[in-house]
């Protein structure tokens, strides 16, 4: 049976060992090459040497301690990202207590493949590493829906960027009434419903009602459209 060969770059020494007993358990796992890194930047010569290495086993699986990355991405994101691009059949797994969404998706576009919560304990974390080491992407569960809620509104962000306008009839802010032209104005300066309200005395369902009425007419989907035609409109008149 091949086993998974496993890399472990951590900075705790107790943890390293408690790992080493219990992948001593598995058949299907060896741990192939280890470093306990207390400061990376203090010790970056010692990693370095470490990592060139390791660019030479490749091995299949590598465990690293996020907070060694954030330190390595503080110290030069773009010899980390170079790092990453030389261990090309190496599939990686942060390990840290918790993470944010937005870097989870950037870290899984370099090339993560699993991020292991330490509080899941080693059994869940043996569980990850053979998910990733056989092409799956391990994240539990509550990561899971944030990272998916992330990228729907990321997905939402990008296709309103890139959506062309052809569909906006500027001709249409002609039917808008002056109170109205007023509202969208204040619109097009990320003003929210509340804020409009205070500014010109209104209630907020007032402005609603307005807001509604405005992307009615004129053919708006949303608060990014009505800045763009009303800043295009503002030009035009100009």
């Amino acid at each position: 049976m091949k086993k998974i060969r496993i890399t472990v770059i951590t900075r705790n020494s107790d943890y390293l060992q408690r790992l080493a007993n219990r992948l001593c358990e598995e058949k299907d796992m060896s741990l192939f090459s280890s470093i306990v890194i207390n400061n990376f930047k203090s010790e970056m010569k010692q990693s370095i040497a470490f990592l060139e290495q390791t660019f030479l086993t490749q091995p299949d699986v590598l465990l690293l301690d996020q907070t060694i990355l954030r330190d390595a991405a503080a110290i030069d994101v773009q010899q980390v990202l170079a790092y990453r691009d030389k261990l090309n059949s190496t599939k990686f797994i942060i390990v840290g207590e918790r993470y944010n969404e937005e870097s989870v998706m950037a870290e899984i576009e370099a090339g993560v493949r699993g991020f292991f919560r330490t509080a899941l304990g080693d059994e869940m974390l043996i569980k990850c590493i053979r998910a990733v080491a056989q092409g799956e992407i391990w994240l539990d569960a509550p990561l899971v829906t944030r990272v998916f809620e992330e990228f729907i509104k990321e997905a939402i962000r990008r296709r309103d960027r890139l959506q062309p306008l052809a569909h906006l009839n500027f001709e249409k802010l002609k039917v808008l009434s002056p109170r109205e032209m007023e509202i969208l104005a204040l619109i097009s300066e990320s003003m929210t419903n509340e804020e409009i309200a205070d500014k010109l005395f209104l209630s907020t369902k007032t402005v609603k009602t307005h807001v509604r009425n405005i992307f009615e007419k004129a053919g708006i989907r949303n608060r990014v459209e009505a800045a763009v035609i009303y800043a295009r409109h503002v030009h035009m008149s100009d």
